[in-house]
């Protein structure tokens, strides 16, 4: 009777597990990562809280951000990257200002991803 309980909870228990992980987006990676400090060369809006971002080695990444941060109009003409760590990688301790809006937005997921379809037409990037 016990083994039985157990596996029913352990199955009741499993469709939650599954509903809390990231979903899937094409052209992005599933895993988290960071990027080099000073290396970012271009960044494009998308929709919502997501901003795409492109390193000196042409390498592009998706960051989610703070939920409700680019509500709104927002001027992105110029972004500047704050971190506190030693090895001063962005990450998801990492503070993006906007200084032309007087904003700052936290990061809460870098993730690799191919150009946005702002640069490159046939990419099968969703902008949110």
């Amino acid at each position: 009777m016990k083994i039985a309980l157990a596996l029913v909870a352990a199955l009741a228990a499993t469709p939650v597990a599954a509903t809390s992980a990231s979903p899937r987006l094409a052209g992005v990676s599933d895993e988290e990562t960071t990027i080099a400090y000073g290396n970012i060369q271009q960044f494009e809006r998308g929709h919502g809280d997501v901003l795409f971002v492109r390193d000196q080695t042409n390498r592009w990444y998706r960051l989610g951000l703070n939920r409700g941060c680019l509500k709104g109009p927002v001027q992105l003409q110029f972004a500047v990257f704050r971190n506190n760590s030693p090895d001063s990688r962005i990450d998801r301790f990492t503070l993006v200002e906007f200084p032309d809006d007087m904003r700052t937005c936290a990061i809460k997921s870098i993730r690799r991803s191919v150009p946005p379809p702002q640069v490159d037409s046939h990419s099968p990037v969703t902008l949110d």
